[in-house]
């Protein structure tokens, strides 16, 4: 690549992981900081050698019939296209359940937005670092216990800390530990914080309440829509108060932005927030409503892990949990379209032509793949419209630097994730805003070579300068704020453009976000799981655009719950 960039072919390779618990209570299994987690082996490219689908793996994971090299199934429960966390969860899910799955990933890894990247002999992981759900009643630990899945975690406290210009805030996991930090950096806020964080932890709480009474969001059908319109317009949910009701209504009626002004926030106490809802969903507070507001900031006091592994850590588990039970994985092999007969999805057709049929299709894919290339060809009279026409245009592209510094020179304040705000009189969002992340696989191994290796990047629209240089340079001024003369220290550093992650990840520019917004469920944004034709599901960003890994594994606990059900 002329960028120089590779991705992460050969990564080092790991101890097998210890055997899955007895009991699914033992699913999260949090690790000191003096503490040395063992990696499960991952999904190594196949070589040349190799058949699509096999790979390098030890000997102690149990094999599927393509691993082995034995015969390939004509016909299957479930085909999965797709081999990020969404697709693996399904996958693994429904193989555990009994049915017959096949993964299809059309890249030579697995791990969608997991995999990082290598230079020059430093690796980085560049993609998904924010673990939210992880905590008990969270998505993901709710998934690692079906699937009796032990991923090693570590909780970060503070979940959050923001730079701005004249003030630094740590956000912990409990409410209780901010009162110290807006006392000292906004006393004259403190009173409006104090009205605001109670009531926004109100609306989440009345929310998810009001959410138990009904379907799973978003909703399939027009039925299921009908009772979401009601609940909030007709107010006649049982056993939900008017009150609560009507307040919902009116926070998903009203801009975050509004409601702050309306608390008497000052504008770095505004900002400070807008960074942590830029971070968390890549909208702006103007964008978002208090309702979805307040619940992407109940994912702080919920918890942030990060997985002392590495991201790619979740993703093998899930390789491995589908592969015990008998399930298959063929890399570097592509869906190119979704076949229907009959009015129903039957399977899909690979890149090399191969037709494999299936009682069901489950996709995690970027939905421009989904609504392009995977639809299948309308014939007959009676044509499917699609669910959403796009264009499917990244409205957010990641720019993102990888460097490596002696640990010694890290501050020993400086958490897991930092956002950096540059201007103190723009929006915390787009080049406003940095992240600062640290990895953590090196942490596991005890094989960092005495480096702290740092990601450091921003969400910025595609219009935004491409110019490695000069986008480098903006982002180690943000660096320099938290440690500073880090450019004089570095030992190594690299900046990814955009079209080199796009080409890692299999997302079209490195989008993580889209032109074409789906439509809020009661401060939830998604489609539905169902896209209209019978016998085709979708997961991941169809479902729940973002980043929060917790959602996608919602989903993708939702879609094998409704296979399961139905075959």
């Amino acid at each position: 690549m002329d960028s120089g960039v590779t991705p992460d072919a050969n990564p080092p390779q790991h101890p097998p992981p210890s055997s899955a618990p007895d009991q699914a209570g033992a699913s999260l299994e949090p690790c000191p900081p003096g503490r040395r987690a063992q990696a499960p082996s991952r999904d190594y490219p196949a070589t040349e050698a190799q058949a699509p689908g096999e790979s390098d793996r030890p000997s102690d994971v149990t094999r599927s019939p393509s691993d082995s090299g034995g015969p390939r199934k004509s016909a299957w429960d479930v085909v999965v296209v797709g081999g990020g966390i969404g697709g693996l969860a399904v996958a693994g899910l429904l193989a555990q359940a009994g049915r017959a799955v096949l993964l299809l990933e059309a890249s030579t890894q697995l791990g969608g937005a997991c995999l990082g990247m290598t230079w020059d002999g430093h690796r980085y992981d560049l993609g998904v670092g924010l673990l939210t759900g992880a905590g008990p009643g969270g998505a993901v630990g709710a998934l690692c216990e079906r699937l009796q899945i032990s991923l090693p975690t570590m909780a970060c406290d503070p979940a959050l800390q923001v730079a701005l210009a004249r003030h630094r805030v740590d956000l912990s996991r409990s409410a209780e530990g901010w009162w110290p930090e807006i006392h000292r950096e906004f006393p004259d806020d403190e009173a409006g914080w104090h009205e605001l964080v109670p009531d926004l932890a109100s609306l989440a709480a009345d929310r998810d309440e009001l959410a138990r009474r009904l379907p799973p969001l978003p909703p399939d059908g027009w039925l299921d829509r009908f009772r979401c319109w009601r609940s909030l317009t007709l107010q006649r949910v049982t056993g939900v108060a008017r009150p609560a009701t009507r307040k919902l209504r009116s926070a998903a009626a009203t801009p975050f932005h509004q409601a702050l002004l309306e608390y008497g926030l000052g504008a770095a106490s505004r900002q400070a927030l807008e960074a942590c809802l830029w971070y968390l969903l890549l909208r702006g507070a103007d964008e978002c409503s208090t309702l979805e507001a307040a619940l992407a900031l109940q994912r702080l006091r919920e918890g942030l892990a990060v997985i002392p592994n590495g991201p790619m850590a979740l993703a093998d588990l899930l390789a491995q949990r589908t592969r015990e039970h008998g399930g298959e994985i063929r890399l570097r092999t592509g869906a190119a379209r979704c076949v229907a007969e009959r009015g129903r999805i039957v399977g899909v057709t690979t890149t090399a032509g191969e037709t494999i049929r299936a009682r069901w299709v489950v996709t995690d894919v970027p939905p421009g793949v989904l609504m392009g290339e995977l639809w299948p060809t309308a014939r007959g009279v009676f044509r499917r419209r699609r669910p959403a026409q796009g264009p499917w245009e990244p409205r957010c592209i990641a720019q993102v630097l990888g460097m490596a510094i002696p640990e010694a020179y890290l501050p020993a304040e400086l958490g897991y994730h930092c956002l950096v705000v540059g201007d103190a009189g723009r929006p915390a969002r787009d080049e406003n805003l940095v992240f600062v992340r640290r990895m953590t696989d090196g942490l596991a191994e005890g094989a960092s070579g005495g480096l702290a290796r740092l990601c450091v990047g921003r969400f910025v629209p595609p219009s935004a300068s491409a110019d490695g240089g000069a986008v480098a340079r903006a982002l180690l001024e943000a660096l320099d704020r938290v440690i500073p003369g880090v450019e004089s220290i570095a030992v190594h550093q690299r900046f990814a453009p955009a079209s080199a992650l796009a080409e890692l990840w299999g997302l079209p520019m490195a989008a993580v976000r889209y032109t074409v917004d789906s439509r809020v469920w009661l401060g939830r944004r998604g489609l539905p799981h169902r896209v209209g034709w019978p016998g085709l599901l979708a997961v991941g960003e169809w479902t729940y655009p973002g980043r929060l890994i917790s959602d996608v594994a919602e989903g993708a606990m939702r879609v094998a719950d409704l296979i399961a059900a139905e075959t």
